[in-house]
């Protein structure tokens, strides 16, 4: 069984993006989605008014996640969200919940090691409705921009959590988000350790996924899917085109085709 997988870095709301800001391209995001037609959508950055332009927008998915304090405070400082999208006709969610990339993982809010920010990963359990025998974890999230040692320190509790997870009928897993790191890093060396990197069924360079709306290619990615060794990734686009002259965020999203064991 296949399915498309699909990671967005939205771009926080924020006047000082100017005519790049959310307002002007909240459609644009949402078009993109809607074209790649994935069956799950992990973003990040995104905040709750954004989020609710996506649900008008896009009425064929169901979303789950919260802020960095664990729920909508109304601190806009705190309001970002590592969202999960899931075609509700196609899925049903069996289970889902949120963890901290901290030494307390379960503390809403929690910071630990160096990182700058509270970082915290989303995750589901869904099952096909069109196949019920068929389950997977999706786990979404965002590593600290700052912090190395919380980069590497959140891989490893990012891979005991999955690895806890799956214990027992080993469910396949996707993991998916920005993690603030290029694939030289340790952070990302520890989870190909473990993962199937997306990335590398490619034949060419990636370039880069961060481009601060100037588009191009030259770099290196820090956007990145994964899945459990059991999953096959048959294939991974890039997208970099831009819309009416402009991109839908100042990330590249990221959309992979993978085989269900």
């Amino acid at each position: 069984m296949e399915l498309t997988v699909m990671t967005f870095n939205l771009r926080v709301n924020t006047p000082v993006d100017g005519s790049n800001a959310w307002p002007y391209r909240s459609k644009q995001a949402a078009e993109l989605i809607r074209r790649v037609a994935p069956l799950v959508a992990s973003t990040q950055e995104g905040k709750y008014d954004m989020l609710r332009d996506l649900d008008r927008e896009l009425s064929e998915y169901s979303r789950i996640g919260e802020g960095r304090s664990g729920y909508e405070s109304g601190d806009e400082a705190m309001d970002e969200c590592c969202c999960i999208y899931y075609r509700h006709d196609d899925v049903v969610l069996l289970k889902h919940g949120q963890f901290w990339l901290s030494e307390t993982p379960d503390e809403a809010g929690s910071v630990s090691w160096d990182s700058s920010l509270p970082r915290f990963c989303t995750w589901g359990l869904f099952q096909l409705k069109e196949k019920p025998d068929l389950q997977f974890y999706l786990f979404n999230t965002h590593f600290d921009h700052i912090g190395q040692e919380a980069r590497v320190e959140s891989a490893k509790l990012l891979l005991q959590k999955i690895g806890e997870s799956r214990q027992g009928r080993k469910v396949p897993a996707v993991v998916t988000g920005d993690f603030n790191c290029y694939p030289d890093n340790p952070a990302i060396a520890l989870l190909k350790n473990q993962l199937n990197d997306a990335y590398d069924i490619l034949g060419e360079p990636v370039g880069r996924t961060f481009h601060e709306f100037a588009g191009g290619i030259e770099g290196e990615p820090i956007d990145y899917i994964f899945t459990s060794e059991d999953m096959a990734i048959l294939e991974t686009i890039v997208y970099r085109d831009e819309q009416d002259g402009a991109y839908p965020s100042d990330h590249y999203p990221i959309a992979s085709r993978v085989q269900l064991p």
